[in-house]
């Protein structure tokens, strides 16, 4: 089992029968040093003390278990505002919400779209947005799609 998966399946454990969900994990070497960086969420977001005590919790997990050699810093956060959608089920997830997409090719004369998902279904995505001071809507094949996250809404 890798450490990634290992610590997923730790934090997971950890947020087991709670309000917190595990987003992600990222195991990485930067420089010189190791970073091992697990993302959780909550609806509503994570606040800061969320970020405290799930660092505390993880960590001395960790400790307990000892099976990562290196040295490594320990970040715990959100995984933002603007968070990729790693799959179909977070897209679907996310009808009615703002979102950046870029596409491996043009689709309707363009290769990305800021706008509302308006539905999912099956593998096509219908987005409405703004060119210009027309809105349009376009249905987009998920194979398409080079990259979709959650954008702000100006």
């Amino acid at each position: 089992m890798s450490i990634v998966q290992k610590v997923k399946s730790i934090a997971t454990e950890q947020v087991k029968d709670s309000n917190y969900s595990l987003y992600d994990v990222e195991y990485v070497k930067e420089g010189s040093d190791y970073f091992l960086r697990v993302y959780f969420d909550k609806d509503g977001g994570l606040s800061l003390d969320d970020c405290v005590l799930l660092s505390e919790r993880l960590a001395e997990e960790l400790d307990k278990e000892d099976f990562i050699s290196d040295k490594y810093y320990l970040e715990v956060s959100s995984p933002g505002i603007e968070r990729d959608l790693r799959d179909l089920e977070e897209v679907s997830n996310s009808v009615g919400k703002h979102v950046y997409i870029k596409t491996y090719e043009k689709i309707d004369n363009q290769k990305e779209f800021y706008g509302d998902i308006i539905s999912v279904d099956g593998d096509e995505i219908t987005i409405e947005y703004k060119d210009k001071a027309r809105v349009k809507k376009s249905v987009v094949k998920y194979e398409k799609i080079a990259k979709i996250r959650l954008a702000v809404k100006f």
